[in-house]
């Protein structure tokens, strides 16, 4: 099976302002590219941006329609899936057993193929409600899964092969927990790249996919923050642009050389940086409400702000303009270039997976478990679907080949249990 960090760039490229498509070198003749839209191999997608490449996921769906299958998903965990190839895979943690693991899925059955402990005890932070001790998305080449964990108070990076078989293991440093860790790694041509903010001082770094043997690591701020590094086509050329911390700052993700830097966001931030052409973005929570853009080629001054608070879910920029939904349910639409308000809307009360946009609609979840679908339209709100599954949804679904991949929690007599969804289109019952 061929990296995905291998394939055609045209397989992973969508033509679009808000693009983070990774360094891909060409293929030879005989190569064969996936069908576009075909995986989602890490957090937000293969252009890192929150936007499919695929065009026609169901619009609707219930327990009992658009369902192609459905499967138990043990423990807990708030991480997305990676789909690649003909697999699916994710991360939880048993509570109990104070476990940490990785699963893997049949892509076309649901069938779990193997589950690999990972960690057990050492948990970084006590139990609060809602929280999860699998937060970080996998990160999948074609060839190996890449898995991130705070444990003992170090974040430590393993590499499975698509057996479940531990290619290696990496500590990267140290980790002080806040809140947890959940700054899912993301994939660069050949290296896997992270971040660990917390408040004794982080560092961005980025490993070896063959070896996991670190070619940089960089300090950051000593503050606590959430973000996930996002690699950008700005000012020019690729940036792992990045959030929080009192700061929006761009760097090499090759070298991890700092390009930039603006004291323009809040401490604390959690959703991943978007970008419109030389535009970045950036939304953060704690202290502060605030929304920011920048302009890569002149960090220094703001383009436009607000004082709205878009904490846990991340935004998405798409033609022309930037769309958001706050964790309190409220739904914005503004222009990229000057942050006008084009309209406002309340979608639903409380959420924290992160919307999606595909086929020109954007699929919001909302934390009670209700997708809420709506046009990409900067004329007004244009509500198309409101669908109901399960009683709690935390982790962003995966969107690939026309499919939702949705991991969602159940609430019986006091139980919790998780099952994954796999939603596309059946024919319709006579």
């Amino acid at each position: 099976m061929a990296r995905t960090a291998d394939l055609k760039p045209t397989a992973f490229l969508l033509i679009l302002l808000a693009g983070t498509l990774p360094a891909l070198p060409a293929l030879e003749a005989n190569d064969q590219a996936a069908p576009p839209g075909a995986d989602w191999p890490y957090w937000r997608g293969p252009n890192g941006n929150g936007i499919a490449e695929c065009t026609d996921p169901p619009v609707k769906w219930s327990e009992t329609e658009n369902i192609i299958w459905s499967v138990d998903v043990p423990g807990r965990g708030h991480s997305s899936p990676a789909v690649v190839a003909d697999r699916i895979f994710l991360t939880s943690a048993d509570e109990k057993r104070k476990e940490q693991f990785a699963l893997c899925y049949d892509r076309e059955s649901g069938k779990l193929l193997w589950k690999r402990k990972l960690h057990e005890s050492g948990w970084d932070s006590p139990g609060m409600k809602g929280r999860s001790w699998a937060n970080c998305s996998p990160a999948c080449d074609g060839e190996r899964v890449y898995l991130a964990f705070s444990h003992k108070s170090q974040v430590i990076v393993t590499a499975l092969d698509l057996e479940g078989k531990e290619a290696w293991r990496k500590t990267v440093g140290d980790f002080v927990s806040h809140h947890g860790y959940s700054a899912s790694p993301v994939i660069f041509g050949s290296s896997l790249v992270l971040s660990a903010d917390h408040k004794k001082g982080g560092y961005l770094a980025a490993l070896d996919l063959e070896t996991g043997d670190l070619r940089w690591k960089t300090k950051r701020p000593p503050d606590p923050s959430y973000v996930a590094p996002a690699i950008l086509d700005v000012a020019g050329r690729k940036q792992l642009v990045i959030s929080g911390c009192n700061l929006f700052a761009g760097y090499d993700p090759a070298t991890g050389k700092t390009l930039w830097t603006s004291k323009t966001t809040t401490t604390e931030c959690v959703g991943t940086v978007v970008a419109a052409g030389d535009l970045v973005f950036a939304s953060g929570g704690y202290p502060d409400n605030l929304t920011v853009c920048v302009n890569a080629r002149n960090p220094g001054k703001v383009v436009w702000k607000k004082p709205i608070r878009t904490y846990v879910p991340c935004m998405l920029a798409f033609g022309g303009h930037l769309y958001t939904v706050t964790d309190r349910g409220i739904g914005y639409c503004w222009e990229t270039a000057s942050g006008k308000e084009k309209w406002k809307a309340r979608i639903g009360k409380s959420f924290t997976a992160s919307p999606i946009i595909a086929g020109k609609r954007i699929y919001a979840w909302s934390d009670k478990g209700t997708t809420h679908v709506f046009k990409t339209s900067s004329s007004g709100f244009e509500p198309l679907a409101a669908n109901k599954l399960g009683d709690e949804v935390f982790a962003t679904p995966a969107i690939c080949g026309n499919r939702i991949y949705l991991r969602c929690a159940f609430r019986k007599n006091g139980q919790r249990s998780e099952k994954l969804y796999c939603i596309g289109r059946l024919p319709e019952k006579p």
